[in-house]
């Protein structure tokens, strides 16, 4: 499958875990937890909830590197809206504000399966990819020569996201518009955002 992710180093995936708690892990965990998204505006949408970028004039801030990376979906188990049941939870718990419950889930999957599918709590309607254990990027139209290696390519440095993924990200706070139709019996469909250039110079 195709995956998206942002990342400021020289490479895009962890080997060492990280010491800052996010919807997977705790911070506490003896192996990394690489976190990816499966739409290409993803890891932008990700990035402006994490840092809680509302308004235009902060998005025209935002200098980031983006990467694009081929992954193996080989063992991800898919964890959805209708399925959380099965895995303890409820729908909301997967996207909540409060991570601790996906947090738990994370720590009994870690040493069975290799990652997960899960909702995107930043955009509605796209999904993210869960990697437990370290990840080495690699070259993009190369094969992966090892478990751990993940052919990834920058796709921008210095990148910005459009000011329209205003209009969609889902921040800290507000209902989860997938979420919502799943309460009212709807089908929720992801709705790309306003391509059009002049929006940029609102």
């Amino acid at each position: 499958m195709f995956a998206y992710r942002l990342s400021t180093y020289g490479n895009p995936l962890r080997i060492e875990p990280a010491r800052k708690p996010s919807r997977y892990h705790t911070g506490v965990e003896d192996s990394s937890t690489q976190y990816l998204c499966l739409h290409p505006l993803g890891p932008l949408a990700e990035f402006m909830r994490g840092n809680d970028l509302r308004s235009p004039l902060q998005v025209r801030q935002v200098r980031e590197r983006t990467w694009a990376l081929r992954v193996d979906d080989e063992g991800l188990i898919e964890i959805t809206f209708d399925n959380a049941s099965d895995f303890a939870l409820d729908a909301a718990d997967l996207v909540a504000d409060d991570p601790s419950r996906c947090q738990e889930l994370a720590r009994r999957l870690r040493d069975e399966l290799p990652g997960i599918v899960v909702p995107s709590a930043a955009l509605p309607g796209t999904s993210n990819v869960v990697l437990f254990g370290p990840r080495v990027g690699s070259p993009y139209l190369l094969d992966p020569i090892g478990a751990v290696d993940i052919p990834a390519g920058i796709t921008a440095h210095g990148g910005r996201p459009i000011i329209s993924l205003l209009d969609i990200v889902r921040f800290a706070g507000e209902p989860h518009a997938e979420i919502e139709a799943l309460e009212r019996g709807d089908e929720f469909l992801f709705d790309e955002p306003d391509w059009e250039l002049p929006r940029e110079h609102e």
